[in-house]
Parts: C-alpha cells; sequence; structure tokens
C-alpha cells in the first residue's frame, strides 16, 4: 500500500464516513440512552438547517485535526510526552516504509475537497 492510498482511505473511510453516519444518526435519532447522545440530541433537534450545518462542519474540523494529530504521530513530526522511538510503518509483505509524510499527504488531500 502507498502512503496515498492509506489517506484517501483514511480520508473516505474516516472523515466522510463518520460524518454521514453521525448526520444520520442525528438526524433519524430522538431519543438516546448514551449521556453524550441524551446531551446533543436536544440541542440539534432544535438547531436551525443552518447550525446543524455549522455543527456538522465543526465535527468535521475536529475529525481533521484528530487524524492529521495521529499520522504527524507516526510520521514523528509531532511528539508526544512517552514515545521515544519512531515508528515504521510498513504493510505485510513489503518492506516499504508508508509514514514519513502521511500527515502532509492528508492535508493536502483534505484541502483540495
Amino acid at each position: 500500500m502507498k502512503a496515498k492510498t492509506l489517506v484517501e482511505i483514511l480520508e473516505r473511510d474516516v472523515i466522510k464516513g463518520n460524518l454521514d453516519l453521525y448526520r444520520n444518526l442525528l438526524d433519524t435519532t430522538n431519543e438516546a440512552t448514551d449521556p453524550v447522545w441524551k446531551a446533543i440530541l436536544p440541542l440539534y433537534i432544535n438547531f436551525s438547517k443552518d447550525e446543524k450545518d455549522a455543527f456538522l462542519n465543526f465535527l468535521k474540523v475536529v475529525e481533521i485535526n484528530s487524524v492529521s494529530h495521529v499520522l504527524g504521530l507516526l510520521d514523528g513530526t509531532i511528539y508526544a510526552d512517552g514515545i521515544e522511538e519512531d515508528f515504521i510503518l510498513t504493510t505485510e509483505g513489503s518492506n516499504e516504509i508508508i509514514n514519513e509524510n502521511l500527515q502532509d499527504l492528508f492535508i493536502e488531500l483534505v484541502e483540495e475537497e
């Protein structure tokens, strides 16, 4: 697997896929038992269409920032207390290292959207 393919899959499944899932759940759920959902659902239901769009755009930004941060950790471009060694990310059957610029590739991809 190439690095570009990995970030395309992450963007498709983690960012777009989760956002579609959240949008669908928020638009179709009327009551929930999970405390987080119980708290946000009444707010979301009472949002205007523009407020719903703004809320979902905010979720998208949070998701993008989270994935970008993890990719930066894997690339070694972001420091985290407790990570002292470099990660080497390969796929089974290949010695090609794919985590040298994952964060940059991901950011470029989401900025194109």
